[in-house]
């Protein structure tokens, strides 16, 4: 768990390094889904817009379920479709801290950063932003994080964990099929959002690190102990 938090930390830094430093990194990576005078038209498969909208469903539903099954299975202190209620309540806290709260309701409704599509680089009327800078170029739901990446990272993280969960009752190469469900969900929204002009790359690698970071954070409060720990260190200080 330590090992891991230090790694975030690191990715946070690095993240915010590179995309300020070099942004090209941002206006060239979606540059190559850019045709002048056509827009973003490289991606444009029906098909990858339905399977887009059929993750984001399963997103919503989880959550749902979630908000259902964490208190029932608390009070009746059983497990709801083979889950624990501790495990129920990280589905709902994920999802509920990361996509909900962190990345809609405070990031997108106040960075002001123009989605790459509305950029005067890539045929729009507003100004390229830096990542990380909050500005005026968008109003609302704006392309600073990327909700949708959010939430598939967080989809992603549950398939793991689901795996790890059933990796008694599972053969290997299940296991292993669940990891790469769970990868390819994660690559697929951040490919299709990139690719048609809704997000930057540093939308998109800023937004998993929030579902990661709050993973790890929930993973250590609820599973690591680390409740009793500060408990045990608070009394020690007092």
């Amino acid at each position: 768990m330590i090992l891991t938090g230090w790694a975030l930390l690191a990715a946070w830094v690095l993240g915010f390094v590179l995309f300020r430093a070099i942004p090209g990194l941002d206006t060239g990576v979606a540059g190559l889904f850019y045709r002048a005078g056509e827009g973003f038209t490289v991606i444009t498969n029906p098909l990858w817009e339905w399977f887009r909208q059929r993750i984001w469903d399963v997103s919503i539903v989880l959550f749902l379920i979630s908000l259902i099954a964490w208190p029932l299975a608390g009070l009746r202190h059983r497990k709801v479709f083979a889950i624990p209620a501790r495990i129920w309540g990280f589905v709902g806290l994920l999802y509920f801290l990361g996509p909900i709260l962190i990345v809609n309701g405070i990031l997108k409704a106040n960075s002001g950063r123009a989605r790459p599509a509305n950029v005067d680089l890539f045929g729009g009327e507003h100004h390229f932003t830096l990542a990380g800078t909050f500005t005026d170029q968008c109003a609302k739901n704006c392309s600073f994080v990327s909700g949708e990446v959010s939430a598939a990272v967080a989809l992603a993280i549950l398939i793991w964990l689901g795996a790890e969960l059933w990796r008694k009752s599972l053969p290997h190469w299940g296991v292993v099929y669940l990891r790469a469900i769970g990868v390819f969900v994660a690559l697929f929204i951040v490919l299709q959002r990139i690719g048609t002009g809704r997000h930057f790359l540093s939308d998109t690698y800023f937004a998993g690190l929030v579902s990661l970071s709050v993973a790890w954070l929930l993973w250590g409060l609820l599973f690591a102990g680390w409740v009793p720990a500060i408990r045990a260190g608070l009394r020690r200080k007092s």
